[in-house]
């Protein structure tokens, strides 16, 4: 098994609905799905969010492993137009953490600021996404955390 098949519990679609996370007030519904790319090389994740029914943002992601350094990667793009770029483990057998290493077109309020995001497995078909600010230079908080369900394999 590839380190890239170790994550294989993320393919499928998913679905999940929560409340004031990730800086937002109010109800927050999520969708995504996540395929295998490139002959399989890459997992490509891509959803939406909405925010009391309306469009609140996009965002498209792939993941990969690199051997050499034997860290997965990430790059996600947002539909707010930025693109962060991360590394990482996984800090248990369920808990997949990554380092944001850079922000490309960066927004200024993250400005001193330093994110880690993770992907938890919470069960066969329910996981957690979710992020980590620290803000100059003190520990890392919880920004928010989605639980969404697998509704197709």
């Amino acid at each position: 098994m590839s380190e890239l098949d170790k994550l294989d519990f993320l393919l499928g679609r998913w679905t999940g609905k929560y409340e004031n996370q990730f800086g937002e007030k109010g109800v927050l519904e999520s969708s995504s799905e996540c395929v295998k790319v490139l002959d399989g090389r890459f997992l490509k994740w891509e959803g939406r969010t909405l925010k009391d029914a309306s469009p609140l943002n996009q965002a498209v992601q792939f993941f990969g492993y690199d051997i050499l350094r034997r860290k997965y990667f990430f790059k996600r793009m947002w539909s707010y137009g930025f693109v962060e770029n991360g590394e990482g483990d996984w800090s248990d057998n369920d808990t997949l953490v990554f380092d944001h290493t850079s922000v490309d077109n960066s927004p200024s309020w993250f400005a001193g600021s330093r994110w880690k995001s993770f992907i938890r497995r919470y069960g066969d078909s329910e996981i957690g996404t979710g992020l980590r600010v620290s803000k100059g230079g003190g520990p890392f908080e919880v920004y928010g955390e989605s639980r969404v369900h697998r509704v197709r394999s």
